[in-house]
C-alpha cells in the first residue's frame, strides 16, 4: 500500500465484517449493535434493501458519504507476547503509576520533516539521516524527509555544548543530556524537538552519544515508554545501556505501530476490546477488516 494512501486515513474507524459486496461501494452494512452505537438517535428501517441477514447477524444499511473515500484494511494478527510488549511501550500497561493519566496511542499522521540545526555535529546528522531513511523506506505509513529551514520543519534536532548555548526549545527544561518533546492534538503527533546537550559529557565518545541519541529518536516516533519485558540490548528496553541495537522485534513493533490493521489513537481498554472482537470474528471463520475514513 502506498504511503500517501495510508497517510490520508483518519481516526474514525468502523469495525465491519468482510462482505465482499461491500468493497469499493458508497455504503456499507453494519451489525445492528454497531449501527446503534454510531447513530444512537436514529430510527432503524427494516424496509427491503435497507437490511440483510448474514451469518445470523442483522446488518443495517449505512450510507455514510465518507465511505466513497474510505479503505478497508485487514486485521493484523499478532500473538499475545508481542501485544503485551507493545501495550507496555504505548500504554505503560505494566508500570503505569496510580496517579498517572490514562495513556493513548500516539503517532504521526503527516510526513515528518526533519531540520538539523547548524549546531548539530555532522557525524550525528548523517547517522540520524541513515536510520531515518531506512525506516521511511521500510514502513509504509512512516514518511520521513529532511528540509533546509526550521520554518519548513515539524521535527527539530539541535545540539548544546561549550561552544553553543543557544537553546531552541522552550518546552524541554532541565535536560542534562538528551531528551525530546512531542506535541500532539487528538493523539496525532505534529511537532517534535530533540535536544542533545553534551555540555557535561564532552569527553564521552561520539559512538556512545550516538547510541543514546538513537534511543530517544526511536522513542519519539510514538511517544514510547521503555519496557522491562524486552532484552537489555533492545532500543526500547528499560535497561540503562550505551550499546543498544534496533532488534528485529523492535523494528516489528515500530512497523506495527504504523500499521492500520487495528484502530489507532485509542486508549488501552478500546485497543484490547478491538483485538478481542477481531479474534472472535476470526475464530468464527470470518475475515476482519478495519475501515479507515479519509
Amino acid at each position: 500500500m502506498s504511503k500517501r494512501l495510508i497517510l490520508i486515513l483518519l481516526t474514525f474507524f468502523s469495525l465491519t465484517n468482510n462482505i465482499s459486496s461491500q468493497e469499493n461501494k458508497k455504503y456499507r452494512f453494519l451489525k445492528i449493535e454497531d449501527y446503534k452505537k454510531k447513530y444512537p438517535n436514529r430510527n432503524i428501517s427494516f424496509e427491503k434493501g435497507k437490511y440483510q441477514i448474514f451469518n445470523n447477524d442483522t446488518l443495517i444499511l449505512d450510507n455514510d458519504p465518507r465511505y466513497s473515500h474510505s479503505k478497508s484494511i485487514d486485521y493484523e494478527f499478532k500473538d499475545s507476547l508481542f501485544l503485551d510488549v507493545y501495550k507496555d511501550l504505548v500504554y505503560k500497561k505494566h508500570h503505569l503509576r496510580k496517579n498517572e493519566k490514562k495513556k493513548y496511542m500516539k503517532l504521526w499522521k503527516q510526513p515528518i520533516k526533519i531540520y538539523f540545526d547548524a549546531s548539530l555535529d555532522s557525524f550525528y546528522m548523517n547517522k540520524i539521516k541513515e536510520k531515518s531513511l531506512k525506516l521511511s523506506n521500510n514502513i509504509d505509513s512512516l514518511n520521513i524527509s529532511f528540509v533546509d529551514s526550521k520554518e519548513k520543519a515539524n521535527y527539530l534536532i539541535y545540539q548544546l555544548d561549550r561552544k553553543n548555548s543557544n537553546k531552541l526549545s522552550k518546552e524541554i527544561t532541565n535536560n542534562n543530556y538528551i531528551n525530546y518533546y512531542n506535541k500532539w492534538y487528538k493523539n496525532k503527533i505534529y511537532n517534535t524537538q530533540l535536544e542533545i546537550n553534551l555540555t557535561k559529557y564532552e569527553n564521552v565518545s561520539k559512538e556512545i552519544h550516538l547510541n543514546y541519541i538513537y534511543q530517544f529518536f526511536y522513542r519519539s516516533l510514538g511517544n514510547f515508554s521503555v519496557s522491562r519485558l524486552l532484552p537489555c540490548e533492545s532500543m526500547f528496553s528499560s535497561c540503562l545501556r550505551n550499546n543498544k541495537k534496533l532488534l528485529e522485534n523492535d523494528f516489528e513493533l515500530l512497523k506495527y505501530h504504523y500499521s492500520y490493521g487495528i484502530c489507532k489513537f485509542t486508549d488501552l481498554e478500546t485497543f484490547e476490546k478491538n483485538h478481542k472482537k477481531a479474534r472472535e470474528e476470526l475464530k468464527n471463520g470470518r475475515t476482519m477488516k478495519f475501515l479507515h475514513f479519509k
